[in-house]
């Protein structure tokens, strides 16, 4: 039961966000009482701190699962940004605006999230990039992480890209392929337009 109200919880939150989900709304979705909720979580802060972690272990293993499918550093990449891609479809952009504002606990284990982990897949990516000789090997790491944590913070940001002029997809296939591009060898610019449409790539 604390598995389906976590599941319903995070699918109200994305598509309405946060503050206007009541737990009487969760409660009605689920087809239970708000009393079995409150049996499970003692109040809305708790379910959300919980939802949200619930939100990020989901992400990261599907991040893993990427990383052990892709049979080389830029189809590990390529196959993240889509399961990206399809995250942010489906999540109305004020979810994470409301986790800041008013779920600092929640907002925290997003930043923690993003700072860590994010960070740590992005460099796994690069480093394996570099064995394979797919990406350039004087590249300074750190700063290269740093860099692609900023694109994504900005890809998420609907004043950086507002979604009445700029389409979610084209905006991910773009920042992806000057990405790849600035840190990937001859080689791997070659195989980067195997993955990517050429009108991308042109």
């Amino acid at each position: 039961m604390r598995d389906r109200i976590l599941e319903t919880t995070l699918r109200l939150c994305k598509t309405f966000g946060v503050k206007s989900i009541t737990m009487q709304d969760i409660a009605r979705e689920c087809g239970i009482s708000k009393k079995t909720v409150y049996e499970h979580f003692s109040d809305k802060n708790e379910l959300i701190d919980e939802v949200t972690g619930y939100m990020t272990d989901t992400y990261r293993d599907r991040l893993a699962e990427c990383h052990n499918a892709g049979k080389n550093a830029i189809d590990e990449l390529v196959m993240s940004i889509n399961h990206t891609e399809h995250m942010a479809r489906s999540t109305n952009p004020i979810l994470l605006f409301e986790l800041e504002k008013y779920h600092p606990s929640a907002w925290k284990r997003v930043q923690h999230f993003k700072q860590d982990e994010m960070a740590a897949t992005v460099l796994g990516n690069l480093e394996r990039g570099i064995r394979e000789g797919l990406y350039r090997h004087n590249l300074r790491t750190d700063i290269m992480v740093h860099l692609r944590l900023l694109q994504m913070d900005s890809l998420f940001n609907p004043m950086h890209f507002p979604a009445a002029q700029f389409e979610l997809h084209d905006v991910m296939y773009q920042l992806t392929v000057h990405y790849i591009n600035g840190i990937a060898t001859p080689e791997g610019q070659a195989l980067l337009e195997t993955y990517l449409p050429s009108a991308i790539t042109a």
